[in-house]
Formats: C-alpha cells, sequence, structure tokens
C-alpha cells in the first residue's frame, strides 16, 4: 500500500494545471447511484473549499506534489489505521475515469 499524503498537501494533477490542497482521505463519492471512495478530496489552492468545487482523485492521478503537509504522530498512527483497514473495505474504489462518462 502506498503512504497517503498529509492533509495541506498541495498537489497537481497529470488531467490539469491547477493547484489542488488535500482536504480529505477516503471520502465517499456517489457515482451514477453507487457508493465508493476515492484516496482523496481537494479544494483549490489558494482560494479554498467552496460549495460547488471538490476534486476527487487517487494517487496515481497525482503527476506532482508541491508541499507536503504537516506530519506528526497522529498521522503516523493514522496511516497505521488506513493500512490496517482499507483490505476490509467493500465499497468499490473509484477510479477518476470511471465518473467521467
Amino acid at each position: 500500500m502506498i503512504k497517503l499524503l498529509p492533509l495541506g498537501s498541495i498537489v497537481r494533477l497529470a488531467e490539469g494545471d491547477a493547484k489542488l490542497m488535500i482536504i480529505s482521505r477516503y471520502p465517499l463519492y456517489k457515482n451514477q447511484g453507487e457508493l465508493g471512495y476515492f484516496e482523496y478530496s481537494a479544494c483549490l489552492y489558494p482560494t479554498g473549499q467552496n460549495q460547488e468545487e471538490s476534486y476527487f482523485f487517487n494517487h496515481e492521478d497525482i503527476s506532482e506534489v508541491i508541499f507536503e503537509g504537516f506530519s506528526d504522530e497522529a498521522e503516523e498512527a493514522a496511516q497505521e489505521i488506513f493500512e490496517e483497514k482499507i483490505s476490509s473495505v467493500t465499497i468499490p474504489r473509484f477510479k477518476v475515469e470511471d465518473t467521467l462518462q
């Protein structure tokens, strides 16, 4: 399993030029009535989150990590929990290309 980026990390996606700030990990997403998840959700940087725009993607969609967010013991513990629990998740992991149809 990959180590997820910390909250507050700034990234650029392979299919875009905008800077995005990671605000959630393993967010739920409903695609055509089916519930699943992505590894990340993000907002535009530097404007922040608004009601109309959230971006959902996975680690493989990231082309550049511009800034890695804060990490401490709590982050390390969260990473361990993610690694331990992800294999028991029963809902599907979506891919960006699957939601663009």
